[in-house]
C-alpha cells in the first residue's frame, strides 16, 4: 500500500476526529469527546496495522517469500482492537461516540482513494 496514502488518510482522519470530538463533547460531555477520539485512534491504528500487514505480505504474492507469521499478526489485530474497545466501554466512554469515532476513517479513505485514482489517470 502506498505509504503516502496511508499518511494522508491518517492525518486527515485525526484532524477531522478532533473536530468531531468537539461535537461529541457538546452532545455527551467528556465521555462523548473522549469516545470519539478513542474510536478514531483505534480506527487509524487498525488501518495502519492493515497497511503494515499488506506491505509484509507483498513478497508472498509476487512469488517471493514472506514471513510465515504475518497472518497471525493480522489476526492478532482483532484481539487487540476489540479488547481495547471493551476496556474503553467498561471505563465509561459513551458507546455512540466511540462508534462515531470508529466511523470517521471510512469516508476519508474512500475520498483519498478516489483522489489518488483520478490523479493516476
Amino acid at each position: 500500500m502506498d505509504r503516502d496514502l496511508v499518511t494522508r488518510v491518517s492525518r486527515t482522519a485525526l484532524g477531522i476526529s478532533v473536530l468531531a470530538a468537539a461535537g461529541g463533547g457538546l452532545v455527551a460531555g467528556l465521555p462523548g469527546a473522549l469516545g470519539v477520539l478513542a474510536g478514531a485512534l483505534i480506527s487509524v491504528a487498525s488501518f495502519r496495522w492493515l497497511a503494515w500487514g499488506a506491505e509484509r505480505a507483498a513478497p508472498l504474492f509476487a512469488g517471493g517469500r514472506a514471513h510465515p507469521l504475518w497472518v497471525l499478526g493480522l489476526g492478532l489485530r482483532y484481539l487487540v482492537l476489540f479488547g481495547l474497545i471493551v476496556l474503553l466501554l467498561r471505563a465509561g466512554l459513551h458507546p455512540v461516540a466511540l462508534m462515531a469515532g470508529l466511523a470517521v476513517l471510512s469516508p476519508i479513505l474512500i475520498a483519498h482513494g478516489w483522489h489518488s485514482a483520478r490523479a493516476a489517470l
